[in-house]
């Protein structure tokens, strides 16, 4: 791989891995309980850098190093091999890491993991609710449940947006771009890596585009709140704009009136719900989740809208394999 953490705010060389490991509980980048007898080690090397919301380390151990990391709490792991090699346990799932493999670590996994002497990792934390609101400004539905990624290694895209986002991200001087900048390459970066890997989101036709600032207001509003009844009047309240003034925004905006546009936010929520939550007993709970009292009305809206009736997608779901 070609990444090099050339601009950083902190360099380590020459220490033992606890002292490694150490430092990045300091800089809250995890807990990382070394299993293994203290050993100091001139190979090891640490470079660390903040780029807006996120946190970046490439670390080399410089020694065979044997890792036990507790749940993450409110961040992802983005972890690409630099070189060398390194094992992943997790779950009674093994996996062996080579240069360009990568992965993602969810905010409620537990794994350990061995770096062989010559691994070097380039690791991004991106915190959990910066990664949802990205993944909703983006045009992806969100909810209370987190963002799930697939556990199975891949390669990362040694060219595209991810690559050369991720380029750009560790080489830039934070103090140079300014606040602003950094934010907005790190939104860039969270898309990049949603359209790069697996996971539990489905893109919304209501969310993708560009819209009108009032309409941006409305959707986060109405995400935020898509287990409630959510007047109509309430919307107009939010932008202090008239009800025909909304009206009219919304016909010109998304051919959509405030009342429908709310409700296929809320037939696509309950379309990932059912493609994606395991712990989803009957379609009928969740209808009545996202305030679908009529059920048969709900039924007929939902195939109407997603082209399938609620109960086929959480059949699908119950057969896909764990």
């Amino acid at each position: 791989m070609l990444f090099n953490l050339s601009a950083c705010d902190h360099e380590i060389s020459g220490v033992s891995p606890f002292t490694l490991a150490n430092f990045l509980i300091q800089k809250k980048f995890g807990d990382h309980y070394i299993l293994q007898k203290e050993s100091n080690s001139s190979a090891s090397h640490l470079k660390f850098k903040t780029f807006g919301r996120l946190s970046i380390s490439e670390l080399s151990y410089g020694s065979e190093v044997q890792l036990k990391i507790p749940p993450l709490g409110n961040f992802y792991h983005l972890q690409i091999i630099l070189g060398g090699s390194c094992t992943w346990q997790c779950n009674g799932r093994h996996f062996l890491l080579r240069p360009g493999d990568s992965m993602i670590h969810v905010p409620s996994s537990e794994y350990s993991t061995t770096y062989s002497p010559d691994c070097k990792k380039l690791i991004i934390q991106i915190p959990k609710d910066f990664l949802q609101q990205s993944a909703r400004e983006f045009g992806y539905l969100t909810s209370n449940e987190p963002i799930l990624f697939n556990s199975t290694p891949v390669p990362f895209p040694n060219s595209g947006p991810a690559f050369n986002l991720l380029n750009d991200i560790i080489e830039q001087d934070g103090a140079r771009l300014g606040d602003r900048a950094e934010l907005y390459y790190a939104k860039l970066l969270s898309n990049a890596i949603l359209n790069t890997y697996d996971s539990n989101l489905n893109q919304s036709e209501c969310l993708s585009g560009p819209h009108h600032r009032h309409i941006e207001l409305i959707r986060d509003h109405v995400m935020d709140n898509l287990t409630t009844d959510i007047p109509v009047d309430q919307l107009a309240s939010i932008c202090r704009i008239s009800r025909k003034s909304l009206y009219n925004l919304f016909e010109r905006e998304t051919g959509l009136t405030p009342s429908a546009y709310i409700r296929q936010l809320k037939l696509e929520t309950v379309h990932s719900e059912l493609s994606n939550n395991r712990r989803v007993r009957n379609v009928t709970e969740v209808a009545l989740k996202y305030g679908f009292t009529n059920l048969g009305r709900f039924s007929a809206q939902y195939r109407e809208h997603i082209g399938e009736l609620p109960s086929e997608t959480l059949r699908r779901l119950e057969r896909q394999p764990f």
